[in-house]
């Protein structure tokens, strides 16, 4: 279950779990959508590269660093993830569609509800893959706009739809839809909760803990550990590494320069320059995504890190098969 619930980090899936059905509708957050090239641009960044929507919702390279986006895919909704992707042989479902093509019959503030709240178009709740628990928290209502606005302003991509499959209600214990008041608007650079606000929503808390087998988180936050599927032929398990301000097993050593250093490095062109033989070492990290983000933003990543306790937790990135 772990890899996918990395994989759709940053982005919404909208499929759902029989226990879902029986809970009541959540209020739809008001969201203004005025389609001005600022909100359009605010959209696609958090989309594109702090939250990762376009990666997650779409077919990923795994034979090359990282899995980038396969071109002509992002947004049209990801390949069937199951038994192979760490799920048990039950499960059956994908990340769907964001384009209008899926969209188009859905108002702005049910799409809003579903990417901050958990719940779909039709009540019930989503599969807790994609971290909205995370987004609720935090997001505030001028971004869940921007994203909005953005999606609708995306090309009509057609994909097959697919039907969800999943086990009996209760495999998921704590990520059900719950009513949250959300923050108007988001805090900018420089006011004290920023840093905090871009971590959040970037969900990075989600990979870089240690999870159960039923994904729920039972390590220290943010001190790694949590155990990957790699999708290259021949390929082991990856895990997370440890973020706490741990000099030696966390990133207590690393400067800001560096830090933000790395994410920058990591381009499209990068990654594609970079092919993983069968066998080798790859990650589900989609370093492509946030090699996007601003260098004040992953700076503000680096201070919320920096502010954590420091955890000593010494992560073996790579099991071989």
């Amino acid at each position: 279950m772990s890899v996918l619930r990395f994989m759709i980090v940053v982005a919404f899936v909208v499929v759902v779990v029989g226990l879902g059905a029986c809970r009541k509708d959540i209020p739809m957050p008001a969201v203004k959508i005025t389609a001005e090239e600022a909100q359009l641009a605010r959209g696609k960044y958090l989309a594109d590269h702090v939250m990762g929507c376009g990666g997650c919702h779409a077919q990923r390279d795994w034979t090359k660093l990282s899995g980038p986006v396969v071109d002509g895919t992002a947004y049209s909704g990801s390949l069937v993830f199951g038994k192979d992707d760490g799920f048990p042989e039950s499960f059956h479902f994908n990340a769907p569609n964001l384009t209008p093509h899926n969209l188009k019959d859905w108002s702005d503030g049910e799409i809003a509800r579903a990417v901050a709240l958990g719940q779909s178009k039709d009540g019930r709740g989503l599969f807790p893959m994609m971290p909205y628990y995370q987004y609720r928290e935090a997001l505030a209502v001028d971004d869940l706009g921007a994203i909005v606005a953005y999606l609708r302003s995306l090309p009509a991509v057609p994909s097959d739809k697919v039907e969800p499959k999943f086990p009996i209600p209760g495999f998921v214990m704590d990520g059900f839809p719950k009513e949250r008041a959300l923050r108007e608007k988001a805090p900018m650079p420089g006011d004290a909760d920023y840093p905090k606000y871009v971590t959040t929503i970037a969900a990075c808390v989600e990979c870089h803990t240690k999870a159960d087998e039923r994904g729920r988180m039972i390590g220290t936050p943010f001190a790694g550990g949590r155990e990957f599927v790699i999708h290259t032929p021949g390929a082991g398990k990856v895990r997370s590494t440890n973020l706490t301000p741990d000099p030696e097993t966390g990133i207590g050593a690393w400067t800001k320069e560096q830090f933000v250093g790395r994410f920058r490095s990591q381009t499209v062109e990068a990654v594609r320059a970079q092919s993983i033989e069968s066998g080798g070492f790859n990650t589900v990290m989609p370093w492509s995504l946030y090699a996007g983000m601003t260098e004040e933003d992953l700076g503000a990543i680096y201070d919320h890190l920096k502010s954590l306790p420091a955890e000593k937790n010494l992560v073996e990135k790579y099991a071989k098969p």
